[in-house]
């Protein structure tokens, strides 16, 4: 099977990079087999994508795919949830219900957030997983499911396990054959082929005729961090699509905290030979310059505190000036970037 056909089964799971050609490498392997599947990453990376595709092309496509977020469920019906319930099991089980394994009988059931189980539930799943065998809550006997299990977390279970959260057995039994799901940071040029692909089947649903990005739109893009990944960066697309004017996305459509961006990718021009303390505070300076003064905006963008902003500022009234950081004189280029804090 070609990267090619691949990609058609990966939806929204786009991209040339090399973490994402890995990936792609990686889904294949699993779509040839039925074991189990645990897939990492943060949130927002397709991880629910990487199962689906997984399913699109093993032996299992045309059985069902159920999806169950154990995060978005209350603890205390996820056990429900996964294996049904006879009547009279709790209060309001008024009658029989199947669970999503039995519902996945002959394809697979995906569980995104498996560390949002219990230790009941956590003990379930384990003997399901090994012999295949589920049993319904208040139910006597047990019946036999054939569905092929994908799990997903974004955090790490080996912390669960620390924290008691989560069982050492269950990990094991999980982390037979692993897919790490890359954040968006890290995959290079991927960034600008699904912005623009979001574009255009989002300006195509909307009615709209926009032919892409201005080049400014485009810093902005290319200098967030993306903490949301790929989920959100086709919210700020949607978002910048309602609210252009044009056939263009300008910066002006994109949500505030990337409009900043714009100005972190800027440069200023700092005299070689000048003392460290000198070109600390023309970076401030100039960062409070294109922050318009928004002092909060200036230290998020510096990686400090508004406290240690407005200890340097006041530090800086009481010096004596030591004339024009940007006076003539052979220069440097230094760009102003994010800090690392930004991704927090």
């Amino acid at each position: 099977m070609d990267v090619g056909s691949i990609r058609d089964s990966l939806e929204e799971l786009v991209g040339a990079s090399p973490v994402m050609l890995a990936v792609y490498d990686r889904i294949e392997k699993a779509a040839a087999t039925d074991v189990t599947v645990l897939i990492t990453g943060e949130s927002g990376t397709g991880k629910e994508l990487a199962a689906r595709a997984i399913h699109r092309l093993s032996r299992r496509r045309e059985g069902p795919f159920i999806s169950v977020n154990a995060g978005a469920i209350p603890r205390e019906l996820v056990a429900s949830e996964l294996f049904g319930h006879e009547p009279g099991a709790f209060t309001g089980a008024a009658y029989r219900r199947p669970g999503k394994f039995e519902l996945a009988d002959g394809g697979t059931l995906f569980l995104d957030e498996i560390a949002a189980t219990d230790h009941n539930t956590q003990i379930a799943l384990l003997r399901s997983l090994e012999d295949r065998w589920i049993t319904r809550l208040g139910g006597q006997h047990p019946v036999h499911v054939d569905a092929r299990f994908i799990a997903a977390t974004n955090e790490s279970l080996s912390r669960a396990i620390r924290a008691g959260r989560f069982r050492k057995d269950l990990f094991f039994r999980l982390d037979i054959f692993q897919i790490r799901m890359p954040p968006l940071r890290d995959r290079g040029g991927d960034l600008m082929l699904l912005a623009d692909r979001f574009l255009r089947e989002i300006a195509s649903d909307l009615g709209r005729k926009i032919d892409g990005f201005t080049d400014e739109a485009r810093t902005c893009l290319l200098g967030y961090s993306w903490p949301g990944n790929v989920r959100e960066l086709k919210n700020c697309v949607y978002r910048a699509v309602v609210a252009s004017e044009g056939r263009a996305i300008r910066r002006e459509d994109l949500p505030r905290r990337l409009r900043t961006i714009v100005h972190a990718t800027r440069e200023i021009r700092l005299k070689l030979g000048r003392r460290l303390g000198d070109i600390e505070r023309a970076y401030v300076l100039r960062t409070l310059e294109e922050c318009r003064g928004n002092k909060m905006e200036a230290a998020r963008l510096l990686g400090i505190s508004r406290k240690a902003l407005y200890d340097k500022l006041a530090r800086w009234e009481k010096e004596d000036g030591d004339g024009d950081v940007y006076s003539l004189g052979k220069e440097e280029t230094v760009p102003i970037r994010p800090s690392p804090r930004e991704e927090e």
